[in-house]
């Protein structure tokens, strides 16, 4: 049995007929209520006796009350021409109107004690006398209106007789009833000067009722026993059928709230599924979800109620009930769903909210907390800065002026906030420079904005000076140690060869041949150290600038052709292939030409010195046209291995050749750059592999 009614809880189809018919049972129980309620139908279910129930004493009550109006209050129409009738309040209400539009509201204003006298005063109201015709008018024309509706009202009232004598003068409805005869009627009521008598319990607790503004006012009213007996009739016949309508409400209310409870127990479980299976409409917040079904159900009732005033049809009030038992059940379900996914705290908004706010209010204590410690605790400035303010706050008070001390008070608030930080950066940059000063020139500062990140910057940039400083100088040493050991060296060795070679011509033991041999080598050496000398002072002016440049246009095309073939002997024995590789356009830069063929005949002797023997080398020539730029590039493969960075390869006295068995200055390469410079060019050196390519550049002629 309880694995039917599982798999019954689990169909698809169950849970929707059940659904449906909750919202169906608790419209038709709606409808039902509403139905007896369209009538006005007040007093069907007070009592099982006619006689006893509410509807006919208030019947015998407001009947009572229209005569006292109509014949006691109102008397006559003479008496309301006449102003007799005339509602003091409503007269006393328009004169407190006309007071307040001359902003008159307490006796003192008029100079009168008592607000009577306010209302009396006849050279006050004087001015406004037409005023007050006017509204006396108004409201006589409104108790004329009055008086004819509440005759006809007891005229039209059914099965009514009643006898009045005051004041000697007597007057009935219909004409020829008689007192006696409305008393032994089975209802009758008695208003005799005071005193109440009927024959309906009940009423004759009222005492004095309705104005009873004459004291000789004698009222007996009588309903005809035909209507009485009639309307017992029509009273059963409605308090059944209020009995049925009550009847069907409770049983469809029954039935609904079976058929939601069924929904219920079967929300969220689903075939061949382990656990509850939520619809994407769980997802939502379920209090926002309620405040919003609230919002909705208001607008429903608000719609009913407004239909219901104006006589819309039932139809359209019952369909708008059954749109909002719809929504209230569908979060029904919806908040069941989420009770047996056990997730109901994880979808409270304010839950969440309420998490948030005192998440947020624990991180603001917590930024209070870091920065007292990190800005105003342990900071000179900034306890400098506080004691400033809090004498401004001292003064301001002392003068007495409280509002500059308020003022300055949320000013040191604010300023402790955004100064404060500032204070605590400057003493940040203070110690940077600390450490600067003490040698720690690499050390940055950071987390700096607006002028003191300018300032941060700027003394970055000053260590940044002088740590490139530091390290030019270690590199000036170091270049200083190299030259003065490469050129010892570079220097000593032909200079043994030249004193070895003059030691044994002095001797004279040598033959023509060995003296003409040791002259040749003496000739030779004596021709590298003046290289050597002419290299090192080419590179000195180099280095200094002290070089005169003409800038012209040089075609470079030009250029190489004619410089390779001045070198055509060289070029021939150095068993390299030369690939030039010229360009379509006129190849144009400005520069000088004296001094650009300088660079590209050390990059030619630098190519035939080290490239690999039987190899090609590759010249170049292309634009750049977006940077205005021409660049000649020469590739070779190198005969050794190039374990160097290119940097390191245009320093001065640096060589491919790592041995030093060839015979260049190592100072090729550095004259090259320091010209290319000087002509405001630039030379750039890649290594790849054993590929060493050179690349001059120079700005393009106009």
């Amino acid at each position: 049995m309880a694995t039917k009614l599982k798999t019954i809880g689990t169909n698809q189809k169950f849970k929707i007929t059940c659904s449906l018919l909750a919202v169906v049972f608790i419209t038709l129980s709606f409808a039902a209520l509403f139905e007896a309620y369209w009538f006005n139908w007040d007093y069907t279910a007070n009592t099982n006796n006619y006689l006893e129930s509410d509807e006919l004493g208030n019947k015998v009550l407001s009947a009572y009350d229209r005569i006292d109006r109509v014949y006691n209050f109102y008397q006559s129409e003479e008496n309301i021409r006449a102003g007799n009738a005339i509602d003091t309040t409503a007269l006393e209400d328009y004169k407190w109107a006309l007071l307040a539009e001359q902003d008159i509201y307490y006796p003192e204003n008029m100079g009168v004690s008592t607000e009577q006298q306010m209302l009396d005063d006849p050279v006050f109201w004087e001015p406004y006398a037409d005023k007050l015709e006017a509204k006396k008018k108004q409201l006589i024309n409104e108790s004329l209106y009055q008086y004819e509706r509440l005759k006809k009202e007891l005229e039209q009232t059914q099965g009514l007789s009643y006898v009045i004598e005051r004041q000697g003068v007597k007057n009935s409805q219909p004409e020829d009833v008689a007192q006696d005869d409305l008393l032994n009627r089975r209802v009758n009521f008695t208003y005799n000067k005071g005193a109440v008598s009927s024959s309906l319990p009940n009423l004759d607790q009222y005492g004095i009722l309705g104005y009873a503004a004459q004291p000789d006012f004698i009222v007996t009213i009588g309903f005809d026993d035909a209507y009485i007996a009639q309307r017992e009739v029509g009273y059963q016949a409605e308090r059944l059928q209020f009995i049925w309508l009550i009847s069907i409400f409770v049983l469809f209310f029954i039935l609904a709230a079976i058929c939601a409870l069924l929904a219920c127990i079967s929300a969220g479980q689903k075939k061949e599924l382990v656990g509850i299976h939520l619809l994407p409409i769980d997802a939502f917040w379920i209090d926002a979800h309620f405040l919003l079904l609230l919002g909705v159900e208001t607008l429903v009732i608000t719609a009913i109620v407004f239909f219901y005033d104006q006589n819309f049809p039932r139809a359209v009030m019952i369909m708008l009930f059954a749109v909002g038992a719809a929504l209230g059940l569908n979060f029904l379900l919806s908040l069941v769903r989420i009770l047996k996914d056990s997730s109901f705290w994880q979808r409270l908004l304010l839950l969440k909210l309420t998490k948030q706010i005192w998440k947020f209010i624990k991180n603001q204590f917590k930024k209070i907390t870091l920065y007292y410690n990190d800005v105003m605790k342990g900071s000179p400035t900034v306890k400098r800065f506080m004691f400033w303010a809090i004498l401004l706050v001292v003064l301001a008070l002392s003068v007495q002026v409280p509002i500059l001390g308020i003022c300055s008070f949320i000013c040191i608030i604010y300023l402790l906030y955004l100064g404060g930080k500032k204070a605590k950066k400057y003493d940040g940059i203070l110690d940077g420079l600390e450490r600067i000063k003490n040698g720690e020139v690499d050390y940055k500062l950071t987390g700096f904005e607006g002028a003191l990140g300018e300032l941060a910057e700027g003394i970055n940039a000053i260590g940044d000076g002088i740590s490139l400083a530091v390290s030019e100088e270690v590199k000036s040493q170091r270049l200083k140690t190299e030259l003065l050991t490469n050129v010892s060296h570079d220097i000593r060795t032909p200079l043994t060869s030249i004193i070895t070679s003059i030691d044994l011509l002095k001797n004279g033991k040598l033959d023509s041949e060995e003296n003409q041999k040791y002259l040749d080598i003496l000739e030779n050496k004596a021709h590298r150290l003046k290289v050597l000398t002419d290299d090192l002072f080419e590179a000195a002016k180099a280095s200094s600038g002290n070089v005169e440049v003409e800038f012209q246009a040089v075609d470079m095309e030009m250029l190489m052709t004619q410089g390779l073939g001045e070198m055509e002997e060289e070029l021939s024995k150095s068993q390299l292939e030369f690939i030039t590789q010229y360009p379509k356009d006129l190849f144009v830069v400005t520069a000088d030409g004296r001094l650009i063929w300088r660079v590209i005949e050390n990059l030619l002797f630098n190519i035939l010195k080290y490239a690999q023997k039987e190899s090609r080398v590759y010249i170049e020539f292309s634009k750049c046209d977006e940077n205005k730029t021409g660049t000649v590039v020469f590739k070779n493969v190198s005969a050794q291995p190039l374990n160097i960075s290119p940097e390191e390869l245009m320093e001065r006295f640096k060589r491919g050749d790592e041995t030093r068995n060839s015979e260049g200055s190592g100072l090729g390469l550095a004259i090259a750059k320091d010209l290319m410079t000087i002509q405001q060019g630039e030379l750039k050196l890649e290594i790849d592999g054993d590929l060493f390519k050179a690349a001059i550049i120079l700005p393009l002629a106009e």
